[in-house]
């Protein structure tokens, strides 16, 4: 009689569910906090303007700087249009020119400066003789730190803008 009063009550896979049920809780629970920040992240960037040239010359300037303080190395002011949202990540260098309205020498230039410091890999895409950017996690961290300086400059704008 006791034992039946402690039997599980179900078995998965031949592990009694009160054993794993607290394991998985937590796990659905982190899963579905980082997926509702994840959503309401990219609606947050979807507000950001188009193109890096209708930002305000202060904010890039400040995007520079930001980049500077966490120790971003080759990445400059020149860079900010190849960074911006949704930034480079498996785009050929002719479309990242057209994106940014440079010629594809130019874009070429900046993206093998991003290469030497690791934050992409260019390679050659399969049967075509077209560059195509690989982010690596430095730069995955370098356009995830871009859309947050550029966030908290579209936050501080719209309270300004809101103060007067």
């Amino acid at each position: 009689m006791i034992a039946a009063a402690l039997a599980p009550l179900a078995h998965i896979g031949n592990i009694p569910v009160q054993e794993w049920l607290p394991f998985v809780v937590p796990i659905v629970a982190l899963y579905l906090y980082g997926r509702r920040r994840e959503r309401r992240r990219r609606r947050e960037v979807a507000k950001i303007p188009e193109t890096s040239s209708d930002l305000d010359p202060a904010v890039s300037e400040r995007i520079a700087t930001g980049w500077r303080d966490a120790k971003y190395e080759h990445v400059t002011r020149e860079h900010l249009p190849l960074l911006y949202p949704p930034g480079p990540d498996g785009s050929s260098v002719a479309e990242l020119a057209i994106r940014t309205g440079r010629d594809e020498e130019t874009v070429q230039r900046l993206l093998e400066g991003l290469e030497e410091g690791e934050y992409l890999f260019l390679d050659l895409e399969a049967g075509s003789d077209q560059l195509v950017v690989s982010l690596t996690v430095k730069g995955f961290g370098l356009v995830d730190t871009t859309e947050d300086f550029l966030l908290t400059a579209l936050r501080e704008s719209v309270g300004s803008s809101a103060g007067t």
